[in-house]
C-alpha cells in the first residue's frame, strides 16, 4: 500500500476530518502497527513520526488533492485540519474495496481513539510513547520502567500520562490489560 493510499483511507475513517498533524500522525501510527504496514515511524519530539507520511500529506495538500485548513487556537498555536475532497472522497471509497481488511483496521482505530481519547493529541502522543518504548524492548515493563526508558527518546513522561496512553493502548489492544 502506498502512503498516499494509507492517507486517504486514514481521513476517509472520520467523515468530519482529523484536526492536528499530531494527532494525524498518531492515527496513522497505531493503524500502521494493527494493519503492520511499514511507514517509517522513528522517535520525534511528539512520539513516533513519519517523515513519509509528512511529505507525502504535503504532496496530496499542494496538489488540491486533500483540503488543509488552519486555524489558531485559544493559546495562539496554529491548528490544522485535514479532509478530502470529493475527487479524494471517490478514491478512498475504490481503496476501501482494494484494501477491505486494513480499511476495516484504520477506521476502528480512529473510532477507538476518538471514543476513548476524543483524538486529544496529548494522549495519542503519549499512547504512542508507551507503544513504542515498549515496541523497543520488546519486554512488558512498569510504569517506572517506561518512563525511564522514555527519556532514551528525549521524552519526558511522567506517571499520569503513561497511564493514559496504557489505557488508550488497552483499548487498541496494542498492550494487554494488567
Amino acid at each position: 500500500m502506498e502512503a498516499s493510499e494509507y492517507i486517504l483511507l486514514l481521513l476517509s475513517s472520520k467523515a468530519e476530518g482529523i484536526n492536528g498533524r499530531t494527532a494525524l500522525q498518531k492515527l496513522g501510527y497505531f493503524g500502521s502497527v494493527k494493519t503492520g504496514i511499514d511507514l517509517g515511524y522513528g522517535p520525534d519530539f511528539y512520539g513516533p513520526y513519519s517523515t513519509v507520511i509528512s511529505a507525502t500529506l504535503q504532496n496530496m495538500v499542494e496538489s488540491d488533492f486533500i483540503v488543509e485548513q488552519e486555524r489558531f487556537t485559544n493559546r495562539y498555536r496554529k491548528l490544522y485540519t485535514y479532509n478530502l475532497t470529493e475527487e479524494s472522497k471517490l478514491q478512498a471509497k475504490q481503496l476501501r474495496k482494494k484494501y477491505v481488511k486494513e480499511s476495516r483496521i484504520i477506521s476502528s482505530v480512529v473510532k477507538k481513539c476518538e471514543h476513548v481519547a476524543n483524538l486529544d493529541y496529548n494522549v495519542l502522543s503519549w499512547a504512542a510513547k508507551v507503544h513504542f518504548v515498549l515496541s523497543q524492548t520488546g519486554k512488558g515493563m512498569t510504569h517506572n520502567e517506561a518512563i525511564s526508558s522514555s527519556r532514551t527518546f528525549g521524552w519526558q513522561l511522567n506517571e499520569q500520562q503513561v497511564k493514559a496512553g496504557a489505557k488508550l493502548l488497552q483499548e487498541l489492544k496494542l498492550i494487554k490489560k494488567t
